[in-house]
């Protein structure tokens, strides 16, 4: 547990720019993220608005709600989103809520010495963290090509100090018959983390090319999709491929799976009338498992 509180403590402890916006890198929809977390360029629910905001613009008028236990429930993840359209625009709205609770807080009875048998630790206080993120979308464009941005506004609570800030995410989309290509840059513009003490961080850019390509298997009623993610921080060496398969039977039943970061996940999802329901079950090397589960409903 103390890990993952560490993840979100860190920007605070050391100051590191690197990782004030980890609340950000828990990924949304049991879709995308049964699919190694691959969504830059799949175009099919309002999860766009966090991947991609000009994917909003293929999404006909849907709604999207997801629960995540991660790490095994410690860390909660709740995500609403909401994508409608009209001719040439689109605009969605969506909220993300992460929370952490029972930290402990210890102390020692002697505060000049080492913790041992004889100088136990003490708890004294048990406390939570809280990430609110809000997202405002607009895309424009046309049956193959389109654009949009994000806004965002970002309160965090850690327990120890409070902060607020913003940013804004940009995006390109190209939809052609059996292959959708997107180019996502999230935080553009250098977003900044305003603390209570004072403190101003700026979360690192990071650009992120996705394709997805789309097979459909009319003879034995199927259909295929491949959906690759590839991710740089600009800042920072190194480069993530996100890599994901579905295979989908009669337009009802489908099984995913992929690579996020060296780690598995794998997936279900159904799909009836205009109903759709999805779960994903992301595997960690040194934590225990995630899972999410979403439900979404087009209009």
């Amino acid at each position: 547990m103390y890990r993952i509180v560490a993840c979100f403590l860190l920007p605070f402890v050391i100051g590191a720019t690197k990782y004030a916006g980890e609340f950000q890198e828990l990924g949304v929809g049991g879709r995308s993220c049964a699919m190694g977390g691959a969504g830059v360029a799949q175009f099919v629910e309002p999860s766009v608005v966090y991947f991609n905001p000009a994917g909003a613009f293929y999404v006909q008028r849907a709604i999207l709600l997801m629960h995540a236990e991660n790490f095994g429930g410690i860390v909660k993840n709740e995500f609403a989103s909401f994508v409608m359209r009209r001719g040439t625009m689109a605009l969605g709205f969506g909220v993300q809520y992460l929370s952490v609770g029972d930290i402990i807080f210890t102390t020692l009875s002697d505060t000049t010495g080492p913790p041992s048998s004889e100088n136990p630790p003490i708890p004294y206080d048990t406390v939570g963290t809280r990430d609110l993120v809000l997202y405002i979308n607009g895309a424009r464009g046309n049956e193959w090509l389109s654009y949009g941005a994000t806004i965002k506004v970002f309160y965090r609570d850690l327990a120890v100090m409070t902060g607020y800030g913003g940013g804004a995410d940009l995006g390109i989309a190209m939809r052609f018959d059996y292959l959708s290509i997107g180019l996502a840059v999230r935080d553009f513009v250098l977003s900044p983390l305003i603390w209570d003490n004072g403190t101003t961080e700026n979360i690192t850019s990071k650009i992120s090319i996705g394709v997805a390509p789309f097979l459909p298997l009319e003879r034995i009623n199927s259909t295929f999709t491949i959906a690759c993610d590839c991710v740089k921080y600009i800042e920072y060496e190194g480069v993530q491929f996100n890599l994901g398969f579905e295979y989908g039977f009669r337009e009802f039943i489908y099984g995913r799976a992929g690579i996020y970061g060296g780690n598995y996940t794998l997936g279900l999802g159904l799909r009836y009338k205009r109903f759709a329901l999805d779960y994903s079950l992301v595997t960690h090397s040194e934590l225990n498992n995630s899972n999410k589960i979403s439900a979404g409903y087009a209009f």
